[in-house]
């Protein structure tokens, strides 16, 4: 039997083949994914710190881990609160609060926002609630949910529900040891409150909330001249030292500086920034080219088919309402001719008209007594002399003379058999007839049919002279409206040419929306897909497998935007959070969800934010394509980066120039501020007022009234803003400080908010007046209003024992704003 080597390899080839392609799918396949998960923080030491005091160093991991548990604990709280809640009970735990009428649980007694930077807070806060001797053992913690569940769910159901509610990720011990971290660093963080507020609502002194009322509700009007510093930078060296260079460049790298930031503080820093490509589905657009598609023949037919069903009527009255009003216009110009004649009655006047009244009463206590017919006629003719009763006292009111017409005795009534009695509806026009003036009767009778006022008491009365009243008196409507109330009211149709756009819309506002979804979900497809191809591609690279020149070739957002109807665009230069509002996209939100309309802003999403929930917003990746909506344009965005530069501190030679200007500008804001004092010192003694002192070519900068304005603007509960000044520049705190502590009449001198001009500036009027001010400060509401602002002083207090903390464990926060 031969022992060559040949023969040996050729007699095991078959197991020596398997044995080779395991041992290259191992190279190729799990030893480049195995050095890619060390590398990007699977192994032993590459796991980044986050964050360090007292000598512990909190990695990115523990951090993480401790977050996504605290976020499942909550999730837990919040179920268990509502089965508490559904079985009768209440939570008895301090801090738990619930609204009964909306039916939410609006705090459940410890920190609700779970966030990287939240877990770090209180990791700390708990090691010194430790180090301060603070326990909380494992009874005192079940004893906590026992009061939590307020007896209603018993250990078991709790642990269970823990369960289910994690899906077996965190037991009985993860809870505890969440609920005892999050106790004992609310309670140390508690204690360093102790004075300061009660409850959420801080402490104030009587003065200082007289001190808050005053900034909400005093009002100042000023007039102020202002220093500009860009003037004085001339004066200023233009080669500082290096000493000063370099103090201000290490100073300003720890400071972003964005786009128009007005801060006086230097910030050399640069945000993360980058190029943006979008593609934007239109819905007028797509309403457009949908309307076009639609025949004449298909639009009429709409038209018919809405018309046969009662659209696009409107109200017919409006010929109607112009013939009336013509002819209440006629009706006052001849009882304006007539009304000469009717101001100075005779004596031989007034006994015809006296005369003549007694018949028309003698004919109304016929028509009582006679059939239904007859009653018909009489309430038509009542109704019509109301008409005209109401018109004769318009005329009369319009004159400024009116006349009230007195009721007659009932003495003086005819008296009415009981079986003649008239009916109750009719009563009321009758008695209204009786009791017209004069001079109303006297109108009737002249303009009715002479034959009508010598007819005999017994004759029955006929339909005629009604009619011919109201063809005389008043259009036919009035009298239409006054008996047929509950009828509707004639419309007339819209022509087809009238509401032919209306009809295409409508009819094109669906398939719009359906032309533009499909559009949007394929240009996003399309870009999803680049994305995974261009990772799996880069992946590939990194280990080896393929090269930079495989990469696919570039989605072309351009022509895609062509072939589906969208609009394409693009920057020409980096962007960055601030500076993209300027760009098409920067006014869309994301996608909201439940019953938020919209989600968080496009400039957060794209690069990255902390939300208010504590939650963090991670930057996209390059080549992402992330989708946003514009609501009020009616526009939908899908964009990505592709160009995307992190942030970074730029070499001190690169921004040499920016370290300079801000050294000079120091100096400059210097001289600005002595040459301000120079002028309030000579308004002192109040001989001159600052138009007089002003220096010649500067009138521009002098503002001689403007306001009122107060210190405060309140924009919601607790929440306030300095108030704005639209006549001076961005006015800020010293500014309002130096106007509302200044007498009237007095001057004083004070940056604006950037401090790049300072004023001079005197209050000229402060209202309302002190005693106004406090009897409305006596209302109990103004006075908690004023208390829930806080004070500034405890809130320096609060702020200097963070600090405090802080420096004394030496602690560092080493996450990135991006992290």
């Amino acid at each position: 039997m031969s022992s060559s080597p040949f023969e040996i390899f050729r007699r095991n080839l078959k197991p020596l083949m398997v044995f080779l392609t395991l041992l290259a799918l191992f190279s190729f396949v799990v030893l480049p994914a195995l050095d890619t998960y060390m590398r990007r923080g699977g192994g032993m030491n590459s796991d980044p710190v986050a964050a360090t005091f007292d000598g512990v160093e909190l990695t990115h991991a523990r951090v993480s881990r401790t977050t996504q548990n605290h976020a499942a604990v909550v999730r837990f709280l919040s179920e268990l609160a509502g089965e508490t809640i559904q079985r009768g009970g209440v939570p008895q735990t301090p801090g738990f609060q619930y609204d009964e009428q909306s039916g939410q649980i609006q705090s459940l007694g410890i920190d609700s926002n779970p966030g990287e930077e939240a877990t770090i807070n209180t990791l700390r806060f708990y090691n010194e609630a430790k180090k301060a001797g603070f326990e909380l053992d494992d009874a005192a913690i079940g004893s906590w949910l026992t009061r939590f569940t307020d007896g209603t769910v018993s250990d078991s159901e709790i642990i269970a529900m823990l369960m289910r509610s994690s899906g077996n990720q965190l037991g009985q011990q993860h809870l505890y040891e969440q609920l005892r971290m999050h106790l004992l660093a609310d309670l140390y963080q508690r204690g360093s409150l102790v004075g300061l507020t009660n409850g959420q609502i801080p402490i104030v002194t009587p003065l200082g909330q007289w001190e808050n009322f005053l900034k909400l509700n005093q009002k100042a009007t000023v007039a102020a001249y202002g220093v500009l510093v860009s003037e004085y930078i001339d004066q200023t060296d233009k080669n500082p030292s290096q000493s000063d260079i370099k103090e201000v460049y290490e100073e300003g790298k720890k400071r972003i500086s964005y786009p128009g930031d007005q801060s006086p503080l230097p910030g050399f820093r640069r945000p993360d920034s980058a190029q943006i490509e979008y593609v934007a589905a239109d819905l007028q657009k797509f309403i457009d080219a949908e309307k076009a598609k639609f025949s004449e023949e298909q639009l009429r037919a709409e038209y018919e088919r809405r018309l046969a069903g009662g659209d696009f009527q409107l109200p017919a009255d409006s010929d109607a309402e112009a013939s009336a009003d013509e002819a209440e216009e006629m009706t006052a110009e001849e009882t304006v001719t007539e009304e000469p004649a009717a101001a100075e009655p005779t004596t031989e006047s007034t006994e015809s008209e006296t005369t003549e009244a007694e018949p028309a009463e003698s004919e109304e206590a016929a028509t009582e007594s006679e059939e239904p017919a007859a009653e018909e006629s009489s309430m038509i003719r009542s109704a019509d002399t109301s008409v005209r009763l109401v018109m004769f006292q318009d005329e009369e009111a319009g004159d400024g003379e009116p006349e009230a017409a007195e009721p007659e005795s009932p003495a003086d009534e005819p008296e009415t058999p009981a079986e003649t009695e008239t009916p109750a509806e009719t009563e009321p026009a009758t008695e209204t007839e009786a009791d017209q003036p004069a001079e109303m009767q006297e109108e009737s009778t002249t303009e009715s049919d002479p034959a009508e006022t010598t007819e005999p008491a017994d004759e029955p009365a006929t339909d005629e002279p009604a009619a011919e009243e109201m063809t005389s008196e008043e259009p036919a409507e009035a009298t239409t409206s006054l008996e047929l109330d509950d009828e509707p009211e004639p419309t007339k149709p819209q022509t087809f040419e009238e509401v032919r756009d209306q009809i295409a819309t409508e009819m094109a506002i669906e398939p719009a929306r359906l032309a533009l979804d499909q559009a949007v979900t394929e240009a996003n497809k399309r870009m999803r897909r680049y994305f995974s191809e261009r990772a799996v591609h880069e992946s590939n690279v990194a280990v080896g497998i393929q090269k930079q020149a495989d990469a696919p070739a570039k989605l072309d957002l351009k022509k895609m935007a062509d072939e589906l109807g969208l609009d394409y665009g693009k920057t020409d230069e980096l962007v960055n959070r601030v500076s993209v509002d300027d760009f098409a996209p920067g006014a869309s939100y994301g996608l909201g969800s439940g019953f938020n309309r919209r989600g968080p802003p496009y400039g957060a999403m794209m690069f990255g934010a902390q939300m208010q929930d504590g939650s963090m917003l991670p930057p996209q990746p390059e080549y992402s394509p992330l989708r946003s909506v514009d609501l009020e344009a009616g526009v939908s965005y899908i964009s990505w980066k592709t160009d995307d530069v992190t942030s970074y501190v730029p070499e001190l030679d690169e921004v040499r120039d920016e370290v300079v200007m801000f050294i000079r500008k120091r100096e400059a804001a210097k001289l600005a501020e002595a040459a301000a004092q120079k002028i309030a010192a000579t308004l002192a003694d109040g001989d001159k007022t600052l138009a007089d002192v002003i220096p010649e070519g500067k009138k521009e900068n002098l503002i001689e009234s403007a306001g009122p304005f107060s210190w405060l603007e309140q924009l919601g509960f607790m929440q306030t803003v300095i108030s704005e000044v639209p006549e001076l520049d961005a006015v800020g705190e010293d500014f309002m400080r130096a106007v509302f502590t200044t007498e009237v009449g007095e001057y004083a001198v004070a940056p604006n908010d950037p401090q790049s001009v300072y004023y001079v500036v005197t209050p000229k009027e402060l209202q309302p007046g002190i005693e106004e001010l406090r009897e409305q400060f006596r209302q109990p509401q103004q006075r908690f209003m004023a208390q829930l602002l806080g004070n500034q002083d405890a809130r320096n207090i609060v702020r200097g024992f963070y600090e405090s903390v802080d420096k004394r464990t030496g602690f560092e926060m080493r996450m990135t704003e991006d992290e």
